[in-house]
C-alpha cells in the first residue's frame, strides 16, 4: 500500500539471520510496498525464510554491512527507502510515523536516533551506547554537523538522494558515511527522530565486534575527513 502516490521499500541486510527475520518481517507495516532482504554470504536458511514471508532476496557475495546496503540500494526503485536490521533491534512499526514526518516536514532524509529503553542498564547496552557516544562526538567534531547518533542503522529517505551522495565503505562505517554525506550536502534536508532501542532485544548471534568495529569506524571518520579512500573499511 503506497503512501499517497509515493511507493515505499524496506531494505534489510542479513548475514545468518534466520532466527531474527520472522519477527521483523511479520511486523512490516502495510505502507511498505516491497521488502528487500540482502542475503550477505549467509550459510543458514536466511534466504528461504525471507522468501517465505514474501520478501525479495538479493544475493550479495561480497561480505560486509556496507556492501550489503549498496547492493540493496542499487535495485530499489521506490520513491521512499526505509532500512532496518534483521535482528529485531529496530522498531519497523515506527516506519509509517517516520514517513509521515519526512513528508510533513518536507525532509529528504531522516535518521533514527536511538533512545535506550528499560533494558538500558545492562552492561552490554552501557558499553555499546558509550562506544556510540564516542564515535558520534568525533563525527560532530570532525564534520561540524549536529548528528546525535552517528551509528544508527534505521533510516527513511527519498530515493533520489542516492544520486547526490557517494558511499564508499563496504563495512560498518557505511552507517556514519551515509549520514555525513547527507548532512554535508546542502541540497539534502536532514533530521533525526527518536526511537526506542535496546541491544538486549537482539535475536540471534551478534555480528558486531564492539572493539574491532568501533576502532574501524573511528579510523574511517578521520580518513573520510582527510579524503583518504577506505573502501574495505
Amino acid at each position: 500500500m503506497m503512501v499517497g502516490k509515493l511507493s515505499v521499500s524496506l531494505v534489510i541486510p542479513a548475514h545468518n539471520e534466520e532466527e531474527g527475520l520472522p519477527a521483523v518481517l511479520k511486523a512490516v507495516p502495510a505502507q511498505v510496498d516491497r521488502v528487500f532482504v540482502v542475503d550477505n554470504c549467509s550459510t543458514d536458511s536466511t534466504a528461504h525464510v525471507a522468501e517465505s514471508y514474501g520478501a525479495t532476496v538479493i544475493k550479495q557475495p561480497i561480505k560486509g554491512y556496507g556492501s550489503a546496503y549498496k547492493a540493496g540500494f542499487a535495485v530499489v526503485e521506490t520513491d521512499i527507502v526505509c532500512t532496518a536490521d534483521a535482528d529485531g533491534t529496530y522498531p519497523v512499526n515506527r516506519i509509517p510515523q517516520l514517513i509521515d514526518d519526512l513528508l510533513s516536514s518536507n525532509l529528504d532524509f531522516i535518521s533514527a536516533r536511538r533512545i535506550p529503553d528499560d533494558h538500558s542498564g545492562t552492561l552490554n547496552n552501557i558499553m555499546r551506547f558509550t562506544g556510540n557516544w564516542i564515535l558520534t562526538a568525533f563525527t560532530m567534531m570532525l564534520f561540524w554537523k549536529k548528528i546525535m547518533d552517528s551509528q544508527s542503522g534505521m533510516w527513511v529517505f527519498r530515493r533520489d538522494i542516492l544520486d547526490k551522495i557517494k558511499l564508499t565503505s563496504d563495512g560498518m562505517p557505511l552507517s556514519e558515511e551515509l549520514k555525513i554525506e547527507a548532512w554535508c550536502n546542502k541540497n539534502i534536508k536532514c533530521a533525526e527522530r527518536n526511537i526506542p532501542f535496546s541491544y538486549s532485544s537482539r535475536v540471534g548471534k551478534a555480528k558486531l565486534n564492539l572493539w574491532r568495529d568501533g576502532f574501524r569506524n573511528l579510523v574511517f571518520l578521520f580518513a573520510k575527513r582527510l579524503g583518504i579512500p577506505m573502501t574495505k573499511a
